[in-house]
């Protein structure tokens, strides 16, 4: 393997992390078995070049010393001399996992770098599997975190154990109704005091866009029309 070789690696691959593995490891690790297979091909043959070596002259009784030009090969470029030829690769992560994670971790080389953004753009599904450890509380949440805290559940139920999820889930959806609510209140605010700016129509546009679609991805349906103008009071004043 060669220049030729590293010319073809390019793309997109999946590795599988085990728990208890940084994603920067399972990377370097990946860089270093590419590294050492494009480096474990044969060294192209050495250049040669002429030399006057100093010797006796062959075929002759005369003790004297003649120079004698002579091809010798090239050692500058010797791995011995120069180090490996590949030393580091293009490689990047489409996402991270935490180190006690596990699962599918995409990777991609060379040009395929460029398509990791693409796959962070088109918002692919990701399915988790989430497990838990009840009686038991660490300081950092995690398995092998310092105990702080341990108690019976045998009360817990799968029924009152849907139900505090159902909680949990409802509060995030809660959580980005409120987001959207937002955006598209500073998309209105922002039309109406920077709609005489130059160029500003097309930003409110986008804000606006941006605030409706923020809505339909939580509540499913159109946001209500915002009044633009200056507020009203009740009873006239």
């Amino acid at each position: 393997m060669g220049s030729s070789a590293v010319a073809r690696l390019h793309g997109l691959f999946a590795a599988y992390k085990p728990p208890g593995l940084k994603w920067e490891h399972l990377r370097d690790t990946v860089e270093l078995q590419l590294l050492r297979g494009l480096n474990a091909g044969k060294a192209p043959a050495p250049q040669q070049r002429v030399r006057f070596l100093l010797g006796p002259t062959e075929g002759s009784e005369d003790k004297g010393l003649t120079l004698t030009a002579t091809s010798v090969p090239t050692l500058t470029r010797h791995p011995l001399v120069c180090g490996p030829a590949f030393t580091s690769l293009k490689i990047g992560v489409g996402h991270r996992l935490d180190a006690q994670a596990s699962g599918v971790l995409v990777l991609g080389v060379g040009h395929g770098c460029r398509l990791l953004t693409d796959m962070h753009d088109a918002h692919l599904t990701k399915d988790y599997t989430l497990r838990g450890l009840l009686g038991k509380a660490t300081d950092d949440f995690c398995e092998d975190g310092r105990l702080v805290e341990k108690t019976t559940y045998d009360h817990v139920t799968r029924e009152k154990l849907d139900r505090i999820l159902a909680v949990i889930q409802g509060s995030h959806q809660k959580a980005l109704v409120i987001g959207a609510v937002h955006a598209r209140d500073a998309a209105a605010t922002a039309k109406a005091g920077a709609r005489d700016r130059p160029g500003a129509q097309d930003h409110c546009r986008l804000l606006t866009s941006a605030a409706h679609a923020g809505w339909l991805l939580c509540t499913g349906r159109c946001p209500p029309a915002v009044p633009v103008g200056p507020p009203q009071h009740p009873g006239g004043h």
